[in-house]
């Protein structure tokens, strides 16, 4: 049975992982007791020290498109060449320093952009939460006895939970969910699996003598992924999992998306167990040798797991996937916590990444993994500026106070703040895991205009100017420039808007007028940039996207001058955004002199199929699932490049689409940059299933903005367009 809620599954299993962290720092013991991948496609090991972890040289932000691992960028992926980026580098020793000894994370992978470091890791079993934060001074430092860590003046950066809605579970039916997991006594093609079948043997989480990757590939038929609203997860795609690079390429060449590495198999027959697959036409089915297999018809090899655990092994443990309107499969993940995360999905497990920015010079970050999630605290909400808890005129709505980032550590006896808290305010978060990186902050990237937000970068003094609007009513209406930014809030509550720089981000905080209208964030640079037909303006954005059909994040390119949102009807300007309930979806719209609103959108390319002459799906595009890579204190890199005749974008590095745009409608010439965000009738806002954001943001709504730029006459980026195919296709 499904237990009521998490805190019974973590407890069942922290059990372990809290006596490893007592008992010793071999990082062989907290491999044992992490799931998951290598997040560098194989190029990095666990430390020997238990202090450190490993390091690969993926992107800054690559996660894997399901809940397999952590996947590589592999050497099929088109990748964004325009930011550099620094690999951080963890400890190979522990430096000098008060904190106790811990086992190591596995698999840690950081990489600096500018100011900005993104740190991911295998997750470790047990752990309720992660944070980050910089090495303290050994006399800021108090430990208690059951483990737990006082910190003078201390910012933690927390993962938090992932926000998504629960698959259902077994017999178990939830309204409106058309994805079913099932695992405990079910029966599957025929065969009925217990609870003890979901584990098919142990696998590594890291490369090794006598090892062998395993590949995850989606597969791109149009009915490989759930094509039904609201259940498509990275898990929901159709995988095989091979350990030949030769069927690999093949797959990939027919149209598969690389999940990349997802865990590691041992090469040998010896005191181990053949894992089969076959499909019929429902479904793609993995089963470990015995009764299952006997009575499968057509299996075949697939690859060997250990009968038994080993040192650094993890059990590779199956979750078959019914879904409704597409084919259902097994999916395959090393470890119990992505074993968790598979069958249930829902708010209440952790982000496996954390970041950190405001970078000034060589730093080492603590990564941690916590026996308890990290406090929510604060009275309110953390904002770039203090407002004070009120009623809405209306009356309708109660919002909360904001706070600034001293108020919030004025709170705390000892000066520490904890950014996305999501747990009960006298949470205890105990590390039971820990790792060092060190990074340095990367180069200032070479865009005609970039903004990171750092310490020496400003948006000028902003004064107050009239709203813009062809009419001059500007009920709710905001407008500040500077010789830098022109910057605007539409339709918002009078004393809920606020904008500026904090923790080396740009933090932008607003509720829309009454929780009943649509509300916007608009900021355009002073700098211009260009688009013709033989060059490409790229533009790059950072932010933590949490997505609805009523608030994302956006921006904008245009003809016309600021306030683009007024003036757009003016002229061509094309928007790139995320959209939609869960799962949302990464796309482009062209609007040919018109306006544009939240209840008015644009003709949009749609990015993630593909169709025929007669508009029938026949596929399913390779890139990642945008799900996968959102969190409320996540950064997302969206890239685009655009010229008068083509543009493409990119998914935290990764090629997402192509489209051949029209015409007409396509801006050329000199154009403005708009960065955005939109909250729209936020009272009514589908976010009941993400725990914590509907919490918090129900009627208002919180960006964190980094590394933002653009620079004109760049070249088009590799790209795979056998993999990738255009497509000119606008609804």
């Amino acid at each position: 049975m499904r237990l009521p809620n998490s805190q019974a599954r973590w407890d069942a299993v922290l059990v372990l992982l809290l006596q490893i962290g007592c008992g010793g720092t071999d990082a062989e013991d907290a491999t044992a007791e992490s799931g998951g991948a290598n997040g560098s496609g194989g190029s990095g090991g666990s430390s020997s020290s238990g202090t450190g972890g490993s390091s690969g040289a993926g992107d800054a932000n690559s996660t894997s498109s399901g809940d397999s691992g952590g996947a590589s960028s592999g050497s099929s992926s088109t990748t964004s060449p325009v930011l550099p980026m620094v690999p951080g580098d963890p400890d190979p020793e522990a430096p000098d320093t008060e904190l106790p000894e811990l086992p190591a994370l596995v698999n840690v992978n950081a990489v600096a952009t500018h100011d900005s470091v993104f740190i991911s890791f295998d997750p470790i079993d047990g752990a309720r939460d992660y944070r980050v934060y910089v090495l303290p001074d050994d006399e800021d430092i108090t430990v208690e006895d059951d483990g737990y860590l006082s910190i003078q003046n201390a910012i933690y950066r927390c993962a938090g939970d992932r926000q998504t809605p629960p698959t259902e579970i077994d017999d178990e039916t939830i309204e409106g969910n058309p994805t079913n997991t099932r695992v405990d006594n079910q029966k599957v093609a025929g065969f009925t699996r217990t609870l003890d079948d979901a584990r098919l043997g142990y696998v590594f989480a890291t490369p090794g003598e006598g090892r062998v990757p395993v590949y995850a590939l989606g597969e791109g038929e149009a009915d490989s992924d759930n094509d039904c609203f609201g259940g498509v997860y990275g898990a929901t795609r159709v995988k095989q999992y091979v350990t030949s690079s030769e069927t690999r390429d093949e797959l990939l060449a027919n149209g598969a998306r690389d999940d990349g590495i997802v865990f590691y198999a041992p090469d040998t027959s010896d005191s181990t167990l053949q894992v089969f697959t076959s499909e019929d036409g429902e479904g793609r089915y993995y089963f470990s040798e015995g009764p299952e297999a006997d009575m499968r018809e057509g299996a075949e090899p697939a690859f060997r797991v250990l009968a038994d655990a080993e040192d650094s092994s993890v059990p590779l443990m199956r979750v078959f996937y019914a879904v409704t309107c597409g084919r259902d499969h097994d999916e395959l993940v090393a470890g119990m916590t992505r074993f968790e995360r598979a069958r249930f999905q829902g708010s209440d497990t952790p982000m496996y990444d954390v970041h950190w920015s405001g970078l000034t010079e060589e730093t080492t970050l603590v990564v941690e993994a916590l026996a308890g999630g990290c406090p929510s605290n604060v009275p309110g909400l953390l904002a770039p500026e203090s407002r004070d808890s009120y009623t809405a005129e209306n009356g309708k709505f109660d919002y909360p106070a904001w706070l600034t980032l001293d108020e919030v550590r004025d709170l705390s006896d000892i000066g520490e703040v904890y950014i996305n808290g999501q747990h009960e305010a006298d949470s205890r978060p105990i590390p039971v895991a820990r790792s060092f990186v060190r990074v340095s902050p990367g180069p200032k990237p070479d865009l005609d205009w970039f903004m990171g937000f750092g310490e020496d970068e400003s948006l000028g003094t902003l004064e107050d100017v009239e709203c813009g609007t062809p009419s001059g009513n500007c009920f709710q209406q905001y407008r500040m420039a500077s010789d830098e930014v022109d910057i605007s809030f539409i339709a918002v509550e009078t004393p809920r808007y606020a904008v500026g720089s904090m923790l080396g981000e740009l933090w932008v905080t607003y509720s829309d007028w009454a929780g009943d209208t649509n509300g916007k964030f608009r900021m355009t640079p002073s700098t211009r940039g260009e688009i013709t037909a033989d060059s490409f303006l790229y533009v790059t954005m950072e932010v933590d996207a949490i997505t609805t059909s009523r608030r994302y994040p956006q921006f904008l390119i245009s003809d016309q001058p600021p306030p683009v949102q007024h003036t757009m009807v003016n002229g061509n300007t094309i928007i790139v955004q995320t959209f939609g309930n869960w799962q949302p979806v990464y796309e482009l719209e062209v609007c040919d002199h018109r306006a544009w609103d939240v209840n008015d959108q644009c003709p949009r390319a749609d990015l993630h199929r593909y169709y025929d002459d007669s508009d029938a799906v026949v596929g399913l595009a390779p890139h990642p699932e945008l799900g996968e890579h959102i969190g409320v204190d996540r950064p997302t890199r969206f890239e685009a490049y655009v010229s008068s005749e083509r543009a493409y974008l990119f998914l935290d590095g990764l090629a997402y689409g192509c489209v051949d745009l029209p015409s007409s409608g396509v801006p050329t010439g000199e154009v403005t940059v708009t960065f955005g965000d939109v909250l729209y009738h936020s009272g009514v806002d589908l976010i009941e299933e993400y725990d914590y954001y509907r919490e918090q943001f129900q009627h208002q709504t919180r960006r964190h903005f980094d590394n933002l730029g653009f620079k004109s006459g760049v070249p088009a980026p590799a790209w795979d367009e056998g993999r990738f195919p255009c497509t000119s296709r606008l609804d």
